[in-house]
């Protein structure tokens, strides 16, 4: 899951924008100690990027069930730069099933997302929009269906982290 955020940040890290980012750092308190079933796997960490005027953070915390059968990986990226800000608002309305893939645009405690599932992995991920330009992606494998990762993205801490990215 990692590996798609890092690819994410290459890819987007060119594109033109300005924007101040809250430091990553601020948002550890904040995090969730536990997502369902699963718990905090590993300290969180993080970034704070400026680039040529493009800054951006992001937070990651790993969780997982005790078993080792279920994982989640949450990350917060904050900054207009941010690689999720940037591919969301690139398909913010979008709904499109494929043999292999769900895209729906969802209602998450009364913010508009994004949900994927990915029908031969297993995997979902969940983006959330917050004020100025703060997304929240929840990453859940295996994901055996929508109601799941749902579940999951309504007990994250939304109002305490939008309330952070203000």
């Amino acid at each position: 899951m990692r590996r798609l955020s890092v690819v994410l940040a290459l890819c987007f890290l060119l594109l033109p924008a300005v924007a101040g980012a809250l430091d990553y750092k601020a948002w550890f308190p904040i995090l969730p100690q536990k997502l369902g079933s699963m718990q905090i796997s590993g300290e969180p960490d993080g970034m704070n990027m400026d680039m040529g005027g493009q800054q951006w953070s992001s937070v990651h915390q790993a969780y997982a069930s005790q078993d080792g059968k279920t994982s989640a990986e949450l990350t917060i990226m904050a900054g207009k730069a941010a690689p999720q800000a940037q591919a969301f608002r690139a398909m913010a309305s979008m709904n499109m099933e494929t043999e292999d893939q769900i895209m729906k645009t969802v209602d998450v405690a009364g913010h508009k997302g994004m949900l994927t599932l990915d029908k031969k992995d297993k995997s979902g991920t969940l983006m959330i929009p917050l004020e100025n330009d703060t997304i929240v992606v929840l990453n859940l494998e295996p994901a055996s269906g929508e109601k799941e990762i749902m579940h999951l993205g309504q007990q994250l801490p939304l109002s305490q982290l939008a309330a952070k990215a203000k």
